[in-house]
């Protein structure tokens, strides 16, 4: 039998807009129902979501700016040094500041790491399915604190992303493309992110679900007031609860299944702030719609990504990071079908959602 003291609580906490007082107050008391204590003088690495720069969608897209400030006051309270880090699919220099969190690390003299230009250091996991090894940055490691600070979001590829999902931005710069084609399917992709959650495991983990996205996440979707703030010592007991608010069935997101048969999380957690999960019912991607496993692979297989040339402006970005050198530009993007993987990296990383699946 497991004490008590090692089943992890996961709070849900109402929190009606990102009024800087509500937000404040909410993430205060997050943290306080599920045990969760800031320590004193310590250096705290902070991990937003900042998935790139999305004119029309960065309000649904990334970590609120007034999350990340509420983090901020508490760690400058407790004279913390503090470190916001991440590695954008697109220009992570542009995705701080159009996010809106580079100003708020300047309020609070917090240095903005952006791991592709820091120091990497190699991480071995012999047990890892997909990584045997993989780099991050060197300033990551060495943070005495990571508290990982996700969005609530529907995922295309992965039906729904978060906390554990959240940490694929760990890894530096273009590396997550020649990752994407290492892993090209939901299960492969499924078992990358565990092999790295295996050796990273934030400490504190936040979830702004006080606006999320459904449909098309994780950039192209569609607002969803949610109205919650989660907190947990455990990234995989938030995402289970998390992946229940928006109406998924856990057993259904194949990262969670896989941790939970890798025994890395026995599954069991204590839900305070509210007596049940609520059910928000978030739009779940289109192409998973009443589909079995079976449907989705044909589907994989005879769909095809299109590009709304109304809307393509032909910057060139979905060729750039393809991770199979699928698409080309003459002008418009054209995307050689036998090359590609159906990852959705190029519809995820489009900052004007010019490519769907037809």
């Amino acid at each position: 039998m497991k004490k008590s003291e090692d089943i992890p609580k996961v709070s849900i906490v109402h929190c009606s807009s990102y009024n800087q007082k509500k937000v404040d107050k909410a993430i205060k008391t997050a943290l306080k129902f599920a045990d969760l204590e800031i320590p004193f003088s310590k250096t705290v690495l902070i991990k937003p979501n900042i998935i790139g720069s999305f004119p029309k969608k960065q309000k649904i897209a990334t970590t609120n700016p007034s999350i990340i400030e509420a983090i901020c006051k508490i760690l400058k309270k407790n004279k913390c040094k503090i470190i916001i880090g991440e590695s954008s699919f697109t220009n992570t220099v542009d995705a701080f500041k159009d996010s809106g969190i580079e100003k708020i690390a300047k309020k609070y003299n917090a240095e903005i790491l952006i791991f592709e230009q820091d120091k990497l250091k190699r991480i071995k996991n012999e047990n890892g399915k997909i990584l045997k090894e993989f780099y991050v940055s060197r300033k990551f490691l060495e943070a005495d604190l990571i508290i990982n600070v996700p969005k609530l979001k529907t995922h295309l590829l992965m039906k729904y992303t978060g906390a554990i999902k959240n940490l694929y931005g760990v890894i530096p710069g273009g590396i997550k493309q020649k990752l994407h084609a290492k892993a090209p399917t939901e299960k492969k992709f499924s078992s990358l992110l565990v092999d790295i959650y295996e050796k990273i495991q934030p400490e504190i983990n936040i979830m702004d679900g006080v606006v999320g996205m459904e449909g098309k996440g994780p950039s192209a979707g569609d607002e969803k007031k949610s109205e919650y703030i989660l907190a947990s010592s455990n990234a995989v007991a938030l995402d289970i609860v998390c992946s229940k608010l928006i109406g998924y069935n856990p057993k259904k997101i194949l990262y969670l299944k896989e941790v939970l048969k890798r025994k890395i999380f026995h599954g069991e957690f204590v839900l305070v702030g509210q007596e049940k999960i609520p059910n928000l019912k978030f739009k779940k991607p289109t192409i998973y719609d009443k589909l079995t496993v079976g449907l989705k692979e044909l589907l994989n297989i005879r769909k095809s990504i299109v590009v709304d040339k109304e809307k393509c402006v032909k910057c060139g970005l979905c060729s750039r990071k393809c991770p199979q050198g699928a698409i080309t530009l003459c002008p418009y993007p054209i995307i050689d079908k036998k090359k590609c993987i159906r990852c959705f990296c190029c519809m995820e990383i489009c900052p004007h959602h010019a490519l769907s699946l037809k």
